[in-house]
């Protein structure tokens, strides 16, 4: 057996076992009754395959440590953090400037 036709053996048993994972939690949360969680239970799902993706990407080489999405949020947090900053520190630090460094850090140029 080639490795092409193992990875795809691989990625059927693991996906079956993520899917079956998913059908047993529904059964589980969101009928009505004492355990339930409906309507929220694709919310749970949705976030918990998210936070297992990025923690997939996190141990996989080559990959970035922060995806795109997040890369923009922390942008935008340095921006909204530095207008915040600026009439505070003006004059004593050269805060613009270490704000662009801390962006080109995260963000890339």
């Amino acid at each position: 057996m080639n490795q092409t036709n193992k990875e795809e053996i691989a990625f059927l048993e693991l996906k079956t076992q993520i899917v079956k994972l998913m059908f047993d939690f529904t059964d589980k949360y969101a009928p009505t009754g004492e355990n339930s969680l409906y309507p929220n239970v694709g919310n749970i799902m949705v976030d918990a395959l998210t936070e297992c993706l990025s923690e997939a990407q996190y141990q996989t080489e080559g990959v970035p440590q922060f995806t795109s999405k997040q890369i923009d949020h922390i942008c935008s947090q340095i921006g909204d953090w530095y207008l915040i900053m600026k009439p505070l520190l003006e004059g004593r630090h050269n805060l613009g400037f270490m704000k662009e460094r801390l962006k080109i850090m995260i963000c890339g140029e």
